[in-house]
């Protein structure tokens, strides 16, 4: 699926449990999001210098301290 530069790449079957999917911008790889442990936990993780994905963060999480980033930042 794409919507403008951004692109969603489904990689894993869409009736399966453990859905996996990438998020590139403008054709650079950005993170991957997952649900292994759920459809209630998804989890995003980014990838490392050496091209490998780093951390799993739970996606909610993370959206709360990019949203309290962003309000630090425009203060």
């Amino acid at each position: 699926m794409k919507n403008g530069k951004w692109e969603i790449t489904i990689l894993s079957d869409v009736g399966y449990e453990h859905l996996v999917a990438e998020m590139s911008f403008d054709g650079q790889f950005v993170l991957l999001l997952d649900r292994e442990q759920g459809r209630e936990n998804v989890c995003v993780a980014f990838p490392t210098k050496d091209g490998k994905l780093g951390s799993r963060i739970a996606l909610s999480e993370f959206m709360e301290q990019l949203q309290a980033a962003a309000v630090d930042l425009c203060r």
